[in-house]
């Protein structure tokens, strides 16, 4: 079976998501919210793509010949649901994707070579239309959404998930393996995914599907805490944004297994989190909340990023290093009122991203990384977006010249 290294996975990942030239992000359309809509519901067609099947098609062979028409449906659906979202620089490539997906579905390729195809295609979709995949604030338990489970949800899925058709479970750990939180959430709103009523779920709140997510999660995860050095391992799986968008399927089985309980136990997971990596994590969502044109949003994430990260981090820091203290300092400042005052784009996104490097510097000052020369996922996260991000920025600019 072909082995992925996990970073270098989340680092295109997560990087995809922040290349999108800030122009693009400042359009506005007429209704935001349904371009989100859209782009979400295609997404989750090529998700349940990626998990349903190989329960379709085994060895080449056929096996639910019902399911398989229904996976080359999603695609088709998906396929359409692109047409109606605005064109961008980007969007011929995605097509092409979903193009050749089909064609491996029709050829009844391997189960393993058409979930990561399909994945890949959600993930750039997800990037290329600024799907925002993640809760602004942090991750709610799963015992909030235990009545709503109860009340609404167990009939169906069973008390734990263990509904006796096969297509209702939720307690499979290698099905569950292959769907993100957000894979979750977004089966939650009914329009983004039909697979329940608006009666059902139409009126739960964000948090209430976060949390609703975590609770589902939770049917399939491991008994038993994995070993607190693998957060030092795999730091980019107990915060967010990592621990809602990744896919543990995607994942070696040691970081597969981690991710699958810290994902289903977010309060429990996140003493296990160093600030400066939270910090890390809710600049990026800031960043990426801004480039879609949330500026409220991504003021607040901001402002999150400076109390629950950097702040309790930054005695330790100083004491360590002054001078780069005295530089972060200088940058949050800089970075705020560029963001009040209503600044260029470009401007308000490079104080981003200089801020963001010295994030993961001051994090790599405190706390090294273990293991084999792998560093955290912010310094990862940071590096290639703003070198896939240059290297399509020259392509896009030398097709236009």
């Amino acid at each position: 079976m072909t082995r992925y290294r996990p970073f270098h996975y989340i680092a295109l990942l997560l990087s995809l998501w922040i290349w999108i030239d800030p122009a693009w992000a400042q359009q506005q359309l007429p209704d935001r919210k349904s371009e989100q809509d859209i782009a979400a519901k295609a997404l989750s067609l090529l998700s349940f793509v990626a998990v349903d099947y190989a329960e379709a098609v085994a060895d080449g062979a056929i096996r639910d010949r019902k399911l398989y028409r229904q996976q080359q449906n999603n695609v088709d659906v998906a396929t359409a649901l692109l047409q109606q979202l605005p064109d961008k620089p980007g969007r011929a490539q995605l097509e092409d994707s979903l193009k050749e997906l089909a064609r491996l579905i029709a050829d009844r390729a391997a189960p393993d070579l058409v979930r990561r195809r399909a994945n890949t295609a959600a993930d750039r979709l997800a990037a290329l239309y600024q799907l925002p995949r993640s809760p602004a604030e942090s991750l709610p338990s799963g015992d909030e959404a235990q009545a709503l489970y109860r009340d609404r949800c167990s009939r169906c899925h069973g008390v734990r998930g263990d509904a006796a058709q096969p297509e209702r479970r939720l307690d499979d750990p290698v099905r569950m393996a292959n769907l993100s939180l957000y894979d979750f959430y977004n089966v939650l709103e009914p329009t983004r995914n039909d697979a329940h009523d608006a009666d059902l779920d139409g009126d739960l709140s964000s948090r209430q599907r976060w949390a609703l997510a975590v609770l589902v999660a939770g049917f399939a995860a491991p008994d038993i805490a994995p070993a607190p050095q693998l957060a030092e391992k795999y730091p980019a799986l107990v915060g967010l944004p990592g621990m809602a968008v990744l896919r543990p399927a995607e994942l070696p089985e040691e970081a597969r297994n981690a991710l699958m309980w810290w994902r289903a136990h977010p309060a429990e997971t996140r003493h296990l989190q160093h600030p400066l990596a939270r910090a890390a994590g809710l600049l990026y969502l800031a960043q990426a909340a801004y480039r879609a044109g949330d500026i409220a949003s991504a003021y607040h994430q901001l402002m999150l990023a400076l109390r629950e990260g950097y702040l309790e981090s930054r005695p330790q820091l100083a004491e360590r290093n002054a001078a780069l203290t005295a530089q972060l300092d200088q940058q949050w400042q800089e970075l705020r009122g560029a963001i009040l005052d209503q600044a260029p784009t470009n401007e308000v996104i490079e104080k981003f991203q200089r801020l963001q490097s010295n994030v993961v510097r001051a994090r790599e000052k405190l706390q090294p990384s273990s293991g084999s020369g792998i560093y955290g996922w912010g310094a990862l996260l940071f590096i290639a977006a703003l070198g896939l991000g240059v290297l399509l920025w020259y392509r896009l600019r030398s097709r236009h010249s």
